[in-house]
C-alpha cells in the first residue's frame, strides 16, 4: 500500500511541476549551431493565421502587417527560463536584420503571463518590466484577451513559428531556438526558397 501511495505522491508531484513550470526547452543533447541538421524535420507549408495584439504604444497590430518579410513569431512568458535564455539572440537577429526582411514578434498572451490568470493589466507591467530592465527593443506584442494564442499555442512556451514574406508557415518549433546560428540557418533557407 505504501508503493502506491509513493507513486501517486510522485504522479502528483510531476503534474504540478508540468502545470507551474509549463514550459518547454529543447533536449540538452542537441548540437549547437546553424546547419542544416539544426532544421526540425518537415518543413511546413501552412498559411498564416492572422491576428491582432497590442503594442506597448496601445497601436492595434496585425500579423498580416508585416507580410513582405520574414517573421519570427514567438509566444513566451516571463517567468519562462527557455524564454529568457533566446530572448538575446533574438535581440541580435533584430538589430542585424530590422532593417531588411526579417522581422521579431514576441507575444504575450495574458492567461500565460498569468499562469491561468486574466489580469491583462498586471500582465503587461511584468511584461513592461522585464522588457525594459533588459534593454530588449525588438517588437513585443500583448495578447490581452488570448485571441492569438488560441490559435498558435502549442504544448508550452516558448512555441516559436518562422513564417515566410508570402505568409506561409516554414517552420514550428517546440521549445526555444537552440542558438543564433539556427535563427540565421532558418533565414537563409527561406530566402533560398523565394
Amino acid at each position: 500500500m505504501n508503493k502506491i501511495r509513493m507513486i501517486v505522491f510522485l504522479l502528483i508531484v510531476m503534474i504540478s511541476a508540468a502545470l507551474l513550470f509549463g514550459c518547454t526547452a529543447p533536449p540538452q543533447e542537441q548540437a549547437e549551431g546553424g546547419n542544416k541538421e539544426d532544421i526540425p524535420e518537415g518543413m511546413m507549408d501552412l498559411a498564416m493565421e492572422d491576428f491582432e495584439a497590442v503594442d506597448f504604444e496601445g497601436n492595434t497590430v496585425k500579423l498580416s502587417d508585416y507580410k513582405g518579410k520574414i517573421i519570427f513569431l514567438s509566444f513566451w512568458a516571463t517567468w519562462c527560463p527557455p524564454c529568457r535564455e533566446e530572448m538575446p539572440w533574438m535581440q541580435e537577429i533584430y538589430d542585424e536584420h530590422k532593417d531588411q526582411d526579417v522581422v521579431i514578434l514576441a507575444v504575450s498572451p495574458t492567461s500565460v503571463e498569468m499562469r491561468g490568470g486574466d489580469d491583462s493589466d498586471r500582465a503587461e507591467n511584468q511584461v513592461r518590466k522585464f522588457i525594459t530592465e533588459n534593454g530588449y527593443t525588438f517588437p513585443v506584442l500583448l495578447d490581452k484577451e488570448d485571441k492569438a494564442w488560441s490559435v498558435y499555442q502549442q504544448r508550452g512556451i516558448p512555441a516559436n513559428y518562422v513564417i515566410d514574406k508570402q505568409g506561409i508557415i516554414r517552420y514550428t518549433i517546440p521549445g526555444a531556438f537552440r542558438s543564433k546560428e539556427q535563427m540565421e540557418t532558418f533565414i537563409e533557407n527561406i530566402r533560398s526558397i523565394e
